[in-house]
């Protein structure tokens, strides 16, 4: 074996090229499935290239220290391999928040709902704001959407029934002053 500095030098940052293309390439694949928040691509990107366990590398195990260096590594990688995303725009928040935003509506979920499971991905309240704040108009013809699916043409003639109905919208996502209009607009 070769003790050249130099060499080992070398190997070293192929190894390390290496290890960022690959960690480029499972960011790129998580991607191309659906859009993600920064927050989310990180946390499955550190899970799938963090280790925990003993590594071998060149048939000595590594000790603690030698692991929180590597881990410390990954990590600064996978922040690279973020930022090189961001900057090419295939890592895209505001898409990602309008991406996210379209298929709970399609779901149901009302807009307290949304915007709760929005800020449980870290993204920004600003950003949310931008959109998720629709007309009276788009929300209030949701709301009826999802009445109409869940319960038909069915109008609640009874408080008991009412109530029933509210919680069921109430749990969808829809904030109590919505669901107040939703039912003073039928019995109007």
């Amino acid at each position: 074996m070769n003790d050249d500095p130099l060499e080992k030098k070398l190997i070293a940052q192929k190894q390390l090229k290496k290890q960022l293309t690959s960690i480029k390439i499972s960011a790129m694949n998580i991607l191309a499935v659906r859009e993600h928040s920064i927050a989310e691509l990180r946390k499955k990107l550190k899970l799938k290239f963090s280790s925990k366990k003993n590594v071998i590398m060149d048939d000595v195990f590594m000790d603690e220290k030698d692991q929180a260096q590597e881990q410390e590594l990954k990590t600064a990688q996978i922040e690279t391999v973020l930022q090189q995303l961001l900057d090419d725009n295939l890592l895209n928040e505001s898409r990602f928040a309008e991406s996210f935003i379209r298929s709970r509506v399609n779901r149901g979920s009302g807009p307290v709902k949304i915007r709760h499971e929005l800020l449980e991905r870290k993204i920004s309240n600003e950003l949310i704001a931008d959109h998720l704040e629709m007309s009276y108009d788009f929300w209030h013809e949701h709301i009826k959407a999802v009445h109409y699916k869940r319960f038909g043409e069915q109008i609640p003639d009874n408080y008991k029934e009412q109530n029933k109905q509210s919680r069921f919208l109430y749990q969808r996502g829809f904030s109590g002053e919505c669901i107040r209009r939703f039912f003073g607009n039928l019995f109007e």
